[in-house]
């Protein structure tokens, strides 16, 4: 209802309070005896006229000399005539209604509800809004601030915010259970590894003991065997002596002397005799000796075993530990996080070595799972690589094939972190990750680059054409200098690289002269060869050789590196008279050739090997190979590519083998004529090629791996 009253114009909720003591004494009371039932002798009976009496009343009755003669007791509310059952009063049945009130009235609170101290008999109100406890009949400064406001009664109010305090109480001691229950799983988990680190150690030490065993027995056996040597060569003389000696005994024991034999026979005893005295000294000797520096041996065993094994824990509270991305994701390429992980109180940790978990799942897939949709299909689990950074950071990546939202859980220690599962959308775009030059003439400006290179010292070349310039870059792509040469002129500069010297090589297909100068742009040699019609890109292989692709005559013209003509080899058998467009060094010193209408590897002979497939078999389509680059560690071809039919720029990655394997469309920045790639080679853009675009004036990078 609303009250009105001068400047009060508040909602109130009406409600009915039911007094507990009118209550019990009207429908809990026995009307004989006016006490309250109970479970026990005040339990209430039923009788069949539908009065209640509690059991008491009913015996007392039942006593009484007229029902003990009838068995008929009369009603003490109705006077209904009512027989006595068999079993007494105590047969009569129980009245559940009454029984159900009383296990009511025991399970309800009883909330003392205070009433104005000024108007005793009115119940004070509450105003949710405002917060505040007051008597409609008493006028105050406070209270006028309630106008409009929902207003219900302070008896209704302390029940709502009781209940919500029990709620609330009882959430607080299920979180408390889950604590314990938790915190007793990880002291049972800390005892078993605990276990297991002892059963490890003790293994590892009975290795130990095995092998200082095994040395010891070595040895025993090694003494024993030479204890053996010397004992048979000491028996052997043993044994020749002993013969001696019965040769002996025999000759002497003879009584009949022979006048003619006894010449010879002394010369035998003196022959025995001499050999006899040779035998006089043992022919092996005892002497042993252990050759060993215990000393030492033990000051070595003391140190390995110092540096041997080490306990180590860890501080990490996987609840304060966060993972966040590091950039955008997009399929095929690898998705970058980074885990970070903070003690209990929020400290950064400085240590790594936490047994960390990943597990990469759809998110729709698990949504499916956790519905309980059977035909939902199976949930596949990423791999996920996992670096220690040893500085309490946890590098993560990951690579997807289908663009959709993704949930990356992280645990340590089997408890997931804070931010766990961790919400990954992966697009099916591929933006640029860098981006330089404008169109101009500045610094930072470039006029219709065409090519890039990265040399040794990881400094960044812009062949910037139509300023005739030369852009370097540091390795952070900040402008260090340009660089300027008479080799670079005309604004028809197409071709260059850079020599592990530091020199640098240009191409011009206006004069079909290439120039060589050194870092600062000091000409230093002209080059030129009578079959240049149109040379249109240059690249050096490992061997020192030029390659340079003449679009005009569909050729690739190789030289050494003196600029002596080795061969020339002709692409026109698989492309027809499709012009050439690149050329670029493969792995093992191959030679990649792109054209209007394919791209194409030869070997260092130039002898035909295959195409690389620069569009699905699913989507064919008519691709011109603008300019490609080879990745060293994985064998990949990235190629800058575009749709004749559409006339669209891509990027391409391709196998070694001649597989395709994914395109990237540079959403948000697209390429427009690329016509130079160049895959870095400093950790730094690891997994990155630069890609130069004439129509943008610009140099981009992106991931490819």
């Amino acid at each position: 209802m609303r009250l009105a009253r001068g400047h009060m114009a508040s909602t109130f909720i009406e409600t009915v309070n039911i007094n507990l003591e009118d209550f019990s004494d009207t429908f809990l009371t026995c009307a004989t005896c006016l006490c309250t039932y109970d479970q026990e002798r005040k339990k209430a009976k039923l009788l069949p006229c539908s009065h209640t009496v509690c059991f008491e009343c009913l015996l007392r009755m039942e006593q009484l000399p007229q029902v003990v003669e009838t068995g008929i007791v009369r009603c003490p509310l109705c006077r209904e005539m009512i027989t006595l059952p068999s079993g007494g009063s105590n047969a009569f049945p129980s009245s559940f209604l009454i029984n159900q009130l009383l296990d009511l009235m025991q399970k309800q609170r009883k909330d003392v509800v205070p009433n104005c101290s000024i108007h005793q008999q009115e119940q004070l109100l509450y105003c949710e809004a405002c917060d505040l406890v007051f008597c409609q009949h008493c006028s105050s400064s406070s209270t006028r601030d309630c106008s409009d406001h929902t207003v219900i009664p302070f008896s209704i109010a302390i029940k709502r915010l009781s209940e919500i305090v029990v709620y609330k109480a009882n959430q607080c001691v299920a979180s408390l259970n889950t604590a314990a229950a938790n915190v007793k799983c990880e002291t049972l988990q800390l005892d078993r590894n605990v276990d297991n680190v002892v059963d490890g150690l003790n293994a590892a030490f009975q290795e130990i003991c095995q092998l200082v065993e095994n040395r010891r027995r070595e040895l025993i056996d090694a003494v024993r065997v030479m204890r053996d040597e010397k004992q048979k060569v000491l028996r052997d003389q043993t044994e020749l002596i002993d013969s001696y000696r019965k040769k002996l005994e025999r000759e002497l024991g003879s009584c009949q002397v022979d006048v003619s034999e006894i010449g010879a026979r002394t010369k035998r005893v003196m022959a025995a005799t001499e050999e006899a005295l040779a035998l006089t000294e043992p022919r092996e000797n005892a002497f042993l000796k252990l050759h060993m520096d215990t000393k030492k041996i033990l000051f070595e065993i003391e140190k390995s075993l110092s540096q041997f094994g080490a306990v180590s824990g860890s501080t990490t509270f996987p609840g304060q530990c966060v993972v966040e991305l590091l950039d955008t994701s997009s399929i095929c390429t690898e998705t970058h996080l980074i885990l970070t992980t903070y003690d209990v109180n929020g400290k950064r940790r400085n240590s790594g070595g936490d047994p960390v978990k990943v597990e990469i799942v759809k998110a729709k897939l698990e949504q499916q799972s956790s519905d309980g949709n059977s035909s939902a299909e199976k949930t596949e689990i990423i791999d996920a690589i996992i670096k220690d950074g040893e500085n309490g950071t946890y590098p993560i990546c990951f690579k997807a094939y289908e663009p959709c939202e993704y949930l990356v859980r992280v645990t340590i220690f089997g408890r997931p972190i804070k931010n766990s599962p961790f919400s990954i959308n992966v697009s099916s775009h591929h933006c640029p990750k860098w981006h330089f030059g404008s169109h101009g003439a500045g610094a930072l400006q470039l006029n219709q680059p065409v090519k890039i290179f990265q040399d040794l010292r990881e400094e960044i070349y812009i062949l910037d054409t139509g300023n005739n310039r030369i852009k370097v870059l540091d390795v952070n792509g900040e402008f260090l200098r340009d660089i300027r040469s008479e080799g670079i002129k005309g604004g028809s500069t197409v071709g260059m690289t850079v020599l592990p010297s530091g020199d640098i090589l240009t191409l011009n297909w206006r004069t079909k002269e290439l120039y060589r100068c050194d870092p600062s742009g000091e000409l230093l040699q002209t080059m030129s060869f009578t079959e240049f019609e149109e040379p249109i890109d240059l690249c050096i292989d490992s061997h020192g050789r030029y390659l340079i692709a003449d679009t005009a005559r569909v050729k690739v013209f190789v030289f050494d590196s003196a600029f002596r003509p080795l061969f020339s080899f002709n692409v026109t058998t698989h492309v027809g008279l499709s012009p050439i467009t690149c050329v670029c060094v493969g792995l093992n010193d191959d030679i990649l050739v792109g054209t209007c209408s394919a791209l194409l590897l030869y070997d260092g002979g130039g002898r035909f090997m295959r195409e690389i497939f620069l569009c699905s078999a699913a989507q064919p389509s008519r691709m011109m190979a603008l300019a490609c680059s080879v990745c060293s560690q994985t064998g990949n071809i990235v190629s800058a590519v575009v749709d004749s039919k559409k006339n669209r720029a891509y990027l391409v990655v391709c196998q070694y083998k001649g597989n395709f394997l994914f395109s990237m469309d540079s959403y948000g920045s697209r390429l427009k004529r690329p016509c130079g790639v160049f895959i870095a080679s400093s950790p730094k853009w690891n997994g990155m090629c630069f890609v130069v675009d004439s129509a943008t004036h610009s140099v981009k990078a992106f991931h490819y791996k």
